[in-house]
This record gives structure tokens, C-alpha cells and sequence, in this order.
């Protein structure tokens, strides 16, 4: 990296012009009336046995093989420093080396007039950054954790304190390596950055959750087959748990839950992408994300941003799903009560139920749905599947038509009532059957387990602030009902699975309203 800028500039120019200007700027006093001065690379004394080609390789390689270690707080990482990517010169190093016991050099020229000791050659050495780097970017995901508010173990009933975030410095990291590898050093600290939470324990010694402000719940399926996704739902759900939202203050729930990768905790599960279900890191946050939206709008927050997804979601009604991705889609939503609020979250038994908590409930709020528009009609897609055998058919993915709704929230408080109106699009949802074209396989892919999609042409959902009830108006209209889609002329005749060599599905249950 700066492969010469540690060489002394008097070395330099006395080992590498060869005589002419040394002549003119040192007496005319040989050195080798004394004999030749001890020569030392990075403080060492070299064997002056050794002709110097051989005696460079010897100190490179001696010197290349030697550990350095990186120390970023409480981790570490440790390499040669040839693993680190330092490069020695040879061609340079031996010609120091050269000029280090030829009486006529520059070099000793300027040494007998300077000085009496030992030589003190430089180790002409670099650093390939195309080495280093990729390491302490690796390094700097295991340090870097971001800070954390104080929060409330609301089952606990005590404050859980804040930590302060770490964050390194990846490139003021790789100039202090650099400067090791000049220098010989064996240890480098590396740049550390520190940030501080917004809120600290003293913060919340007396906040009020005596009351529920609003609550919403929804359900997963917690077997076997989706425990990664379980899993995912857990986690990200943890992040949030306890979060004491202040007056006024805004819920950014992509700082509070962090990246969605494997370096943050998250595993790979079904997402959605472009309106097909995938495999993706962090699969489930988005139900987290829907529950946590769907209890704040019954507790009548301000909602400053908030996507649908782009396919309905059979865990929540629509117009109340919320989706998220790390980092370009988030969800934002201040609290506009004058207290503390506090979330709290619970998942077992297939269900997850999220809580606001504060001082007292004073609103009832109203959330109405419409389907305004339906695009009846969804793209189908056939996709050659060497996982199953030939002959075989399953359906991977049900087909949804798309939808057009007008939603709306109600506010009521004391004598006051506040009226909004938003709209979603949801469009349609390509059907998708796998074929098989593998021989002698044993089949994988696994069949789309959701029932057919309903939802009530219109919806009425109240949250009482006394009773924290939850009533219901449905009328289900045209695609309320099972069977919609049939009537419709929108699905065909034929089996979910077939060509294969299963048990007898059993029958789907009814499937709920939405």
C-alpha cells in the first residue's frame, strides 16, 4: 500500500543513486578502515555469513511466517502476516543488502559520516489491501452490534438496561495494519466506534402499563415443517418486546429489529418476493411486522409509513399486513399519547398476541374494509421440477385474484371521533405448478398448504377502549364464501398433487374470512 514511504529518504537516496550526488555531498572517508558496520532489518541483526540474495529470502520468509494478531474488543483474529497479505520486496531489500557492504556505496559513504553503530536498513514491505480487507470485513461482522434502549420485562415487571453499540472502522482498521506490517509489530487495535442508546434505564423507572391501548393477534403454524420460519417469528418478536415508545417519539421497527441476515441471527424461510413465495433469510418478520402494525392502529398511533405486501397474507385480514425489508421497506409510527408506551409480545401454541400498554385507554377504534375492485383473473405458470419424478404435478403456489380496497380508521375519544382513509392494491398472484422431469428421485418439493384465499367484501372490526373487546361486521359477498374461486371459473379440476405415489390428502379446513 505504501511500499516505500517507510524507507528513511537519506537511505533512500544514498542506497539507490550509486555514487554521483553521495560523492559530492560526503568527505572522501572510506568506511573500511573500521570494517563494515553491523547491519540491522526492523531492529534484528542479519548474518553476515549469508550472500545477500539468500540472507533477503531468509528474512522475508522468517519474517512473512510470523503472527499478527487484529484485537477489536473482545475478538480477535489472528494470521501470518503473509496471510494478512504483506509482500516483501526481494529485488529491493537485496540491493540494500548489496549496498550495505560495498565500501564505495552511497550508503556507507553516508553511514561513516553520520554515525558509528549499526546499519539500520528498513524492510521494504506493502500490504495488498485485496487481502487484508476481506478479512476485516468479516472481522467487523462479529463486532459490530448496534446500541440498545433500555427496555421493560413486562412479566418481570423491572427494567432491563441499555448497552452501548460498537461499530469498527474497517479502513482506519487496515491503515493501523498497515503501519504494523511497516513497523514489525505483532498486535494492532483495531478503530473502534461507539454509539449511545436513545433510552437508558434511569429513563423508565415509572412508566404506567396498566392499561391496554390496543392488542392484535394472529397464527402461525408451529410444526416441524415451518420451525425455521417459528423461529424467525420468535426473534424478531424478542427485538420489540419490552420497547418503551415515549411521547412523540417515532417506532422505526428496521432499527429496532435490525438486518435480516444470518450475522444477525435470522434463518432462511418463506418470503415473499414479487408476489411468489421464496426461500429467504428472515423469512416471518413481516408477520411480526403486520401484528405489531395492526395493534398500534387499534390503539389509534400515527402511522408515518406502511406498505401492504404484494400478494394477501392468510395469517392477517387485509389492509391490516405490513411488510418490511431491510433496508428499503420499512415501518414507522409515532406515538401520539402524552405517556410511555410500552409493547409487549406473546407467541406459543401456534399464536401470536402483541400488546400496547400505558397509562390509561381512552379511544375505541373502528377499522373498516372494502374490496372496491377485484381483478379476476391470475396468471398460470407451469416450471419443469427435477426434484420430483416424471409424471408427477403439484401445485407449489395457489393462485389469488387481485384486489382493490378503500380501508378506514375510525377514532373515537370522549366526544371526539377522527375519520381516515387509505387505499391498498394488491395484485394478482401467479398459480404455479411444479412438473416432474427427474428419474429415480424422491420427491421434495412440497405442495402449497394454504386453503383457498376468502375475504368479506366488507369489513367492520371495533376495538372497545373499556371492554378491549373486539366485535366484528362481516358480509362476505361474492369472495367471501369457499368455493369463490371455483365459481369463477378461476381453478381447473385437477388435484393439488398428483403422479405421485402419496397417502390420500386430508380434507382442507374451511378457510377463514379475511
Amino acid at each position: 500500500m505504501r511500499a516505500l514511504g517507510r524507507l528513511s529518504a537519506l537511505a533512500l537516496l544514498f542506497a539507490l543513486l550509486g555514487g554521483g550526488i553521495g560523492y559530492l555531498l560526503l568527505p572522501e572517508r572510506a568506511p573500511q578502515a573500521a570494517g563494515l558496520p553491523r547491519v540491522k532489518v526492523l531492529g534484528r541483526f542479519v548474518d553476515p555469513r549469508l550472500e545477500p540474495r539468500q540472507l533477503a529470502r531468509v528474512l522475508a520468509r522468517q519474517y512473512l511466517r510470523e503472527h499478527l494478531t487484529v484485537s477489536a474488543g473482545e475478538r480477535t483474529l489472528e494470521r501470518t502476516r503473509e496471510g494478512f497479505g504483506a509482500r516483501v520486496d526481494l529485488g529491493l531489500l537485496t540491493h540494500l543488502l548489496e549496498a550495505s557492504r560495498d565500501p564505495t556505496s552511497s550508503l556507507l559513504r553516508h553511514h561513516a559520516a553520520l554515525s558509528r553503530g549499526p546499519i539500520e536498513l528498513p524492510l521494504p514491505v506493502r500490504l495488498e489491501g485485496s487481502v487484508a480487507l476481506p478479512l476485516l470485513l468479516q472481522l467487523k461482522e462479529e463486532v459490530d452490534r448496534p446500541p440498545r434502549d433500555a427496555r421493560i420485562d413486562v412479566d418481570q415487571r423491572r427494567v432491563v438496561p441499555e448497552s452501548v453499540g460498537v461499530f469498527m472502522d474497517v479502513y482506519g482498521t487496515l491503515a493501523r495494519l498497515d503501519d504494523a506490517v511497516g513497523q514489525g509489530r505483532a498486535r494492532v487495535d483495531a478503530v473502534l466506534e461507539h454509539s449511545s442508546p436513545q433510552l437508558t434505564a434511569a429513563q423508565l423507572r415509572d412508566v404506567d402499563m396498566s392499561a391496554v391501548l390496543g392488542w392484535f393477534q394472529t397464527n402461525y403454524n408451529a410444526n416441524e415443517d415451518h420451525r425455521d420460519r417459528t423461529y424467525n417469528l420468535h426473534l424478531a418478536a424478542s427485538r420489540i418486546n419490552g420497547h418503551v415508545w415515549m411521547p412523540g417519539a417515532e417506532l422505526d421497527f428496521n432499527r429496532l429489529v435490525g438486518d435480516r441476515s444470518e450475522a444477525n441471527g435470522f434463518r432462511m424461510a418463506t418470503v415473499i418476493s414479487a408476489g411468489e413465495l421464496i426461500d429467504g433469510v428472515g423469512g416471518g418478520t413481516c408477520q411480526v411486522a403486520g401484528t405489531l402494525y395492526a395493534a398500534s392502529f387499534f390503539a389509534g398511533m400515527d402511522i408515518l409509513d406502511r406498505s401492504p405486501h404484494t400478494r394477501p397474507s392468510g395469517y392477517i385480514k387485509m389492509g391490516l399486513d405490513a411488510t418490511v425489508v431491510y433496508p428499503s421497506i420499512n415501518l414507522r409510527m409515532r406515538n401520539n399519547y402524552p405517556f410511555p408506551v410500552v409493547i409487549h409480545t406473546r407467541l406459543g401454541a401456534g399464536q401470536a398476541r402483541f400488546e400496547l400498554l400505558g397509562a390509561r385507554a381512552t379511544r375505541s377504534v373502528t377499522f373498516i374494509r372494502k374490496i372496491m375492485q377485484r381483478v379476476d383473473r391470475f396468471e398460470e405458470r407451469e416450471v419443469p421440477d427435477p426434484n420430483l419424478p416424471v409424471g408427477a404435478r403439484v401445485l407449489t403456489q395457489r393462485g389469488i385474484p387481485g384486489f382493490h380496497i378503500t380501508r378506514y380508521r375510525i377514532t373515537r375519544e370522549g366526544d371526539q371521533a377522527v375519520r381516515e382513509r387509505w387505499t391498498d392494491q394488491y395484485p394478482p398472484t401467479t398459480q404455479i405448478w411444479h412438473l416432474g422431469t427427474g428419474v429415480g428421485v424422491t420427491p421434495t418439493t412440497r405442495p402449497d398448504d394454504h386453503p383457498e384465499y376468502t375475504a368479506d367484501s366488507y369489513l367492520a372490526v371495533t376495538q372497545d377502549a373499556v371492554t378491549h373487546d373486539q366485535q366484528e361486521v362481516r358480509r362476505p359477498g361474492f369472495c367471501g364464501e369457499p368455493g369463490w374461486l371455483v365459481r369463477l371459473g378461476l381453478t381447473r379440476d385437477r388435484p393439488a398433487v398428483s403422479g405421485l405415489p402419496l397417502a390420500p390428502a386430508p380434507a382442507p379446513a374451511a378457510a377463514p374470512r379475511r
